[in-house]
């Protein structure tokens, strides 16, 4: 068998979980207009689309336009203007903006019949009014004239055309109950939408300046301090934008438009391509259990190969579970620490491992703060380990080395002369 062959069964055993997992669930997706400009991108989300609805997901795309407006407009010598971000939108270029919008809404829908054809069961790509506008109004003495706002969303009519096995698109126009045209943010969009909806998942595709130095994934508390010091302009209202889901979206993966095979990545591998911002847990940390002995083997026996951990037997690992909690991971166990009481107050931390992948996370710190949870609630006053390696990590978070004299009578007698392990306490 060739390699190519080896790599293809590995990734589709890889995704088959997230293949499960994916089924029935929602994802609204955000293409901007840079994005959209480039044919082979296109092209290639195009065939992406069809592969996730074929897959059983329900997809709403929402088209941005703002590079084919600011070059539809210019190339009619039409000037425009930007306030706070937002084009004003006079009644003099409605004319434009529809047929601009009409199509690049058509070359979309061609798009999608030419990468689907040999689909045996091709997605239909529709749009309505589902979204109700009004005039985003006067702000700061501007009149911003026909460019608009959410008004309301028709959730339950998108939502009857998502479960009736069609791909929902929405675009820069919408009316108002009085028949008025509309030019629509539509990241604002998206964000409303996906919030309205319930989606289980929002994508957005982002710039390079966007998405600079953000890290692969952040919890709320960590995007707002973000936000506080954002690298730019653009990342600051990106993510301001995003804030205004109200969270109700658990998942917003934020991805780069310059590669449009991120949204698969980001939907079917374990560590996707982008930024994953959660209002959930990404990953748990709770107290292990029989099942999980398998994982913890698998994580901690490169590092007893090493020396660094001291090696353990699956029946042992099987009698002491319960001394042990894990962080998982999609069904992974990333991380894993123990802990052993003992006599005099004083309890053993051991067997502390992070999955190489996923280390300069925090987790270790996420672990370490669990143990001393638990030991406190087991009335010990100290926490102490027994480390080749590592020492300099735990003396930078509160150990301190000490003497073999000071651990417990018991542990004591225990003790490897041959492995000299150094001794770190901690006062809890």
């Amino acid at each position: 068998m060739q390699q190519s062959e080896l790599d293809f069964i590995n990734t589709l055993r890889q995704s088959s979980r997230y293949i499960e997992q994916h089924r029935g669930k929602t994802c609204v997706v955000y293409l901007p207009g840079e994005f959209i400009a480039c044919k082979e991108s296109v092209s290639q989300l195009s065939q992406d689309i069809g592969l996730l609805y074929n897959l059983g997901l329900k997809i709403v795309l929402v088209m941005g336009a703002s590079t084919q407006l600011d070059d539809a407009f210019t190339n009619a010598g039409i000037d425009w203007q930007l306030h706070h971000q937002f084009r004003i939108t006079p009644t003099e270029l409605i004319p434009v903006f529809q047929q601009t919008i009409g199509l690049l809404r058509s070359q979309l829908e061609a798009n999608f019949s030419q990468a689907n054809c040999q689909q045996p069961n091709p997605p239909t790509l529709v749009s309505g009014n589902w979204v109700i506008a009004q005039p985003k109004g006067v702000i700061n003495g501007i009149d911003f004239q026909h460019t608009g706002k959410l008004r309301k969303i028709r959730h339950q009519a998108i939502s009857d055309c998502l479960d009736s096995g069609q791909v929902a698109l929405l675009t820069p126009i919408a009316y108002s109950l009085t028949g008025e045209v509309f030019n629509l943010n539509t990241l604002e969009q998206a964000c409303h939408m996906a919030s309205a909806i319930k989606a289980d998942k929002l994508m957005i595709y982002g710039s390079e300046a966007q998405l600079v130095n953000l890290p692969k994934q952040l919890s709320i508390p960590q995007m707002n301090m973000i936000m506080e010091n954002a690298a730019n302009d653009e990342q600051s209202r990106l993510l301001a934008q995003v804030a205004q889901t109200n969270f109700k979206v658990k998942r917003v993966h934020l991805m780069d438009q310059n590669n449009p095979s991120a949204l698969l990545l980001e939907l079917f591998s374990r560590d996707g391509s982008g930024t994953l911002i959660f209002s959930d847990r990404y990953h748990q940390l709770r107290p292990a259990n029989i099942e999980d002995v398998g994982g913890i083997l698998a994580l901690i026996e490169p590092l007893e190969q090493e020396g660094i951990l001291v090696k353990r037997s699956r029946e042992r690992l099987e009698l002491e579970i319960d001394n042990f909690v894990v962080i998982e991971r999609d069904q992974l166990i990333v991380g894993c620490a123990a802990l052993y009481p003992n006599d005099e107050q004083m309890s053993e931390l051991a067997c502390l491992a992070v999955h190489s992948d996923y280390q300069g996370q925090e987790l270790g710190e996420e672990l370490l703060k669990a143990i001393e949870i638990k030991a406190q609630k087991q009335a010990a006053n100290k926490l102490f380990l027994l480390t080749t390696h590592t020492h300099h990590w735990f003396i930078e978070h509160g150990f301190h080395l000490a003497d073999i004299s000071v651990l417990p009578q018991k542990k004591q007698s225990l003790y490897n002369f041959q492995r000299q392990s150094k001794v770190l306490v901690k006062t809890l």
